[in-house]
């Protein structure tokens, strides 16, 4: 435990340092079937509903498994990609985005990658997939997707060496080229520091030969790489993120100096994590420790890589989008029955014989969220000109990052955290800000630390049930919410400045929120949609879904529910939502509940939009 300390920081929202956007945005799972799982499926659209796009992207391992084969002829095999169709659709109806690993075998058809006959096969698929994303999807959307090679060629996921690889990278890049040039695709998202495997790949990239072209030199529109910050082990191993940072310093060192031409490639760690080994419990993984690791982590990034380095660095991974218990490496916690898919703990796929309906009907279940989940929604908001900051004293554990929006919204984010679980304490911050000018604005405060946005330590309270009863399981959603800790308050800086004190516990995150008065009104939700599915307690769960606003102003949306659509309306949630889902615990599952619901925002200076509604079975 820490002594609690002083420490000054000073902001100038008039100087900046460059634009920051949310390189941080993308989370990861396996395998690719999850996708049809009604868990997952209630998963993602906890994601995607995050404010402000805080996750943009999912990247699954054996996303080909999903497609079938069935008939092989002289021009290669032919497909059935409905169960694909169905995952993809998952992801994109929850404005999420695949990081498309290029990997799996349908019908288990491809022996190899050194043979003229399978690679011009891999190619006609990889085109057939890209094709058929287009036209279900669009070529804009499908053009800001990744497509990348097999998950960890250099360890034992990829099973025919060095030379067959290269031989599949061309595949696979063509493939997509014949679909539409513009299309991203790189890697080699390889597990090893400069193992083989990466290095061949980029000497193929920068000199090597086509096998389809003949031409000299490969495209590549990404290098990507795994660093982790301790290896996997049943204990609590200490994570190291300075060394984490230091092995992709090492990597970016040796494309500048073996491979100069492609030093402007963008840069990526897409399975970027504190521990390897996403099944083992660790309690850390459920409390805001884990949060303020992962805040901490872009941080160092930032300094380092972007800055230090001048890395065109394009994507930060948490590899934490599995399904799991509190201690399990996911972003919420599962409650129930419901035994994880086996498939998901050994990277095996196995297939469903009929793609699920929209009504759940299996074993009842719960999700909440964790602390980590919605530091990505504070994270969200640090998207704009960086503002000077600094630590006017020397508080190792302590960072700040601020940013100014294009609509004028300042985000100051504070994080206090160590990679040592035994590191704990409170230290007293004042924060100057300058540059503010003289207009009216809003002040906001998000936090994550023990006892606040902590549904851990309230399950805890209660006596750790394994199946939390009707009352500790609504309590559960109720903190599990990202909701300001205060009534957001109207402050009009003094001469453009503005001093504010509070104390920041470790581990623990601040997001303050500046927001000027546009005078616009804020819009109305859209797309709105009700999943069902059969929730603990006989409770039949109506999650409700919309597309978020896009206003940096909101403060909450209004959920309301009436039994038929004149009324009388009930408002259902008692607190602030800034994530845009809720989830309708309604008694005994099978029932008749057809409900009328309607959802508005409010921005932070109290002005309401128009609702929006929506029939429920």
């Amino acid at each position: 435990m820490t002594e609690a300390q002083n420490v000054v920081v000073e902001i100038d929202a008039s100087r900046t340092t460059g634009r920051l956007t949310p390189f941080w945005c993308s989370t990861g799972f396996t395998p690719a079937e999850l996708l049809l799982d009604p868990v997952m499926k209630q998963t993602l659209a906890y994601c995607g509903a995050l404010p402000l796009g805080a996750i943009r992207y999912v990247r699954i391992h054996y996303l080909l498994n999903l497609v079938r084969v069935r008939d092989v002829g002289s021009d290669g095999p032919t497909y059935d990609w409905s169960l694909l169709d169905h995952g993809l659709d998952v992801l994109v109806r929850n404005r999420l985005r695949p990081i498309f690993e290029l990997m799996g075998n349908p019908g288990d058809y491809f022996a190899g990658f050194e043979d003229s006959t399978m690679l011009h096969h891999w190619r006609a698929l990889v085109r057939q997939l890209a094709t058929r994303c287009i036209s279900r999807y669009g070529q804009d959307e499908v053009r800001q997707w990744y497509f990348e090679t097999w998950n960890e060629p250099d360890i034992q996921y990829w099973k025919h060496g060095d030379r067959a690889f290269i031989n599949y990278y061309d595949a696979c890049s063509e493939g997509l080229k014949d679909a539409d040039p513009a299309l991203r695709f790189g890697g080699p998202g390889t597990a090893r520091t400069l193992s083989s495997t990466f290095k061949a790949l980029l000497a193929h990239c920068d000199r090597g030969t086509n096998w389809f072209t003949g031409e000299q030199g490969v495209r590549i529109d990404f290098v990507s790489v795994h660093e982790k910050g301790a290896r996997a082990h049943k204990e609590d191993l200490t994570p190291d993120l300075p060394v984490l940072c230091s092995r992709e310093e090492e990597a970016l060192r040796y494309i500048a100096q073996y491979h100069p031409r492609l030093t402007d490639v963008p840069f990526m760690n897409d399975e970027c994590d504190p521990q390897v080994g996403w099944a083992d419990f660790h309690t850390w993984h459920a409390r805001p420790y884990y949060a303020a690791l992962v805040a901490r982590m872009i941080d160092q990034h930032l300094r380092r890589l972007i800055d230090g380095m001048k890395a065109p660095y394009a994507l930060l991974g948490n590899d934490n989008g599995f399904l799991g218990q509190w201690g399990q490496r996911s972003q919420l916690a599962l409650f129930g029955q419901k035994q994880l898919p086996t498939a998901q703990a050994y990277h095996r796929t196995v297939l469903p014989k009929e793609i699920p309906g929209n009504t759940y009907t299996g074993d009842p279940f719960a999700l909440i969220r964790k602390p980590v989940l919605n530091a990505m929604g504070l994270l969200a908001y640090l998207d704009g000109e960086r503002c000077s900051a600094r630590l006017a004293t020397d508080i190792p554990d302590l960072g700040i990052l601020a940013t100014q929006a294009d609509d004028g919204q300042i985000a100051v984010l504070v994080h206090h955290g160590s990679d040592r679980l035994d590191r704990s304490g409170t230290t007293r911050v004042r924060l100057r800000l300058a540059g503010l000018g003289t207009a009216r604005l809003c002040l906001s405060q998000y936090r994550i630390a023990e006892g606040s946005t902590d549904p851990f330590t309230a399950w805890e309270r209660a006596g750790h049930p394994s199946i939390p009863g009707p009352e500790l399981l609504a309590e559960l959603r109720r903190v599990h919410e990202l909701t300001a800790q205060a009534e957001p308050c109207p402050v009009t800086p003094d001469a453009g400045s503005l001093d504010l004190t509070f104390d920041m516990p470790m581990p623990g995150l601040l997001l303050l929120l500046l927001t000027p008065d546009s005078g616009a009104a804020i819009s109305p939700p859209r797309d709105m949609r009700c999943e069902r599915y059969r929730g603990l307690n006989d409770s039949d769960d109506a999650l409700l879904i919309w597309e978020p606003t896009g206003s940096r102003a909101l403060r909450t949306y209004e959920v309301a529910c009436a039994p038929n659509p004149d009324g009388p309306f009930e408002t259902l949630n008692s607190i602030d939502l800034v994530s845009a889902c809720y989830l309708h615990a309604r008694p005994q599952f099978g029932g008749t509940h057809a409900r009328h619901y309607r959802v508005r925002a409010i921005d932070v200076w109290g002005r309401a939009g128009d609702w929006s509604e929506i029939l429920c079975a």
